[in-house]
């Protein structure tokens, strides 16, 4: 589970990090006056920097191995957050969510390539699906989870919160000895 966890909560975080404009839509444009092509324009800025990064991570993932490779791209996904929760204009926000994109971009290769490193191959299959399963809870964690928070704390907090989560995922990994 040391290796397996810190991988698989990497990879919820970038399904809810994918999800989570749905959710703050409202806040985003009644406090910044962001109108509909402004909020397709950040969720698209995400996918297409997590879709130009797949080839390099891949090559990254080889050479360096998940744990390098996975915590540093956290840690940019945790400035992009951080960032998000701090911006007061579109480029900023556009920004933040590049850097989100870029930061969850080896989500889940970085999490297959652990486990194919440290478990057996017989256990794979069965640890493959479990990965994407809990990668899958980061969409559902956008309803009614996040949803409750966004009421209680605001889009600002809330993307705060997100922002030492995966730092603390980026660390979790990094510190990981097994993972090498």
């Amino acid at each position: 589970m040391r290796v397996f966890l810190p991988f698989a909560v990497g990879y919820y975080l970038s399904y809810l990090f994918r999800t989570i404009n749905a959710l703050i839509a409202a806040p985003l444009t009644s406090e910044l006056g962001l109108d509909a092509g402004d909020l397709g324009l950040l969720t698209s800025v995400y996918f297409l920097t997590f879709a130009v990064a797949q080839i390099p991570v891949g090559i990254l993932l080889d050479r360096y191995g998940p744990r390098l490779i996975q915590s540093v791209l956290l840690v940019a996904a945790a400035v992009g957050a951080a960032l998000f929760a701090t911006s007061d204009n579109l480029l900023m926000l556009l920004l933040g969510r590049a850097l989100l994109g870029l930061g969850v971009a080896a989500s889940l290769t970085a999490g297959l390539k652990a486990l194919v490193l440290w478990f057996p191959k017989d256990r794979l299959p069965f640890l493959n699906g479990l990965m994407v399963m809990l990668g899958a809870l980061g969409a559902v964690t956008t309803t009614s989870p996040a949803q409750w928070l966004l009421a209680w704390v605001g889009w600002r907090t809330l993307f705060a919160l997100l922002a030492v989560f995966t730092a603390g995922c980026s660390a979790m990994i990094y510190l990981d000895d097994l993972s090498r």
